[in-house]
């Protein structure tokens, strides 16, 4: 077998072999998964956001926030996830990547664990300035398992 042909032979196993195991990912959006709204700014975001669990989410104009439920896969916490209270700051970021996440949190204290503003999180943002919704993954991004936060109603 002369080397060219061996070459293209390892390249199309290489490749059958990445693509069956997940390993280039897939190449689609999620249902729910949306791009960033253009022109985003922290004042569009302010608000409370529940997921249909009702776990909340309450993003503050000071860039503070407080959240009840969330985040609910914290290694070494103890208690019940919906049962969390926690609090902290945030910020928009120029996240712009489907794998960064454009708010990020910076927690100062969450019910049942010593955050010590040593933990961090993130969530992503889709829908519009006007109508935002907060979505993270849940596993593996691949597997388009996604958790939703939907902005209620702005009392004026």
């Amino acid at each position: 077998m002369n080397q060219r042909l061996f070459g293209l032979t390892c390249v199309l196993i290489l490749t059958v072999a990445a693509g069956t195991t997940g390993c280039f990912g897939r190449y689609s959006p999620c249902p729910g998964e949306e791009p960033h709204p253009e022109g985003l700014t922290p004042h569009d975001l302010v608000g409370t956001y529940r997921t249909t669990a009702n776990r909340s989410l309450t993003l503050n104009q000071d860039g503070s926030f407080t959240t009840t439920g969330w985040p609910s896969d914290l290694e070494g916490a103890t208690g019940e996830p919906e049962r969390r209270t926690a609090s902290g700051t945030w910020e928009l970021t120029a996240g712009d990547d489907r794998l960064d996440w454009p708010v990020s949190f910076t927690f100062d204290e969450i019910s049942d664990m010593d955050a010590g503003g040593g933990y961090g999180a993130g969530i992503n943002v889709g829908g519009s300035r006007e109508n935002p919704h907060l979505f993270e993954f849940i596993g593996d991004p691949d597997g388009c398992d996604l958790d939703t936060f939907k902005r209620e109603p702005r009392a004026y």
